[in-house]
């Protein structure tokens, strides 16, 4: 029994570009709150603002960054994924057509 794989190239275009959408849309998320916390650090002392500020330099940005560059890295495997079966599609086809394969 053979492996059949297909591939939608229409819909795996479009689920890159969702990931490369929602990964602008964090980046843009990201450059808000860093500007609302610079707003916040020369206004905002005691000890909840220096907790707050460590948490989120410490944890919850880097955390942002790492979900925005999954996204990016996501979309690329994603289109990397199309090149690759359609590769093998077109060298298959190759074989049927009598043509060299490349």
């Amino acid at each position: 029994m053979s492996d059949i794989i297909r591939a939608n190239y229409d819909e795996l275009e479009n689920i890159a570009k969702r990931f490369d959408d929602s990964s602008q849309v964090i980046e843009e998320m990201l450059n808000m709150i860093k500007g609302s916390m610079q707003n916040l650090e020369g206004e905002w002392i005691g000890r909840g603002s220096e907790a707050f500020f460590a948490e989120m330099k410490d944890e919850v940005l880097p955390a942002v960054m790492r979900l925005q560059n999954a996204l990016t890295e996501a979309a690329g495997v994603t289109r990397k994924i199309v090149e690759t079966v359609r590769g093998a599609e077109e060298e298959a086809a190759g074989l049927f057509r009598g043509g060299p394969v490349q």
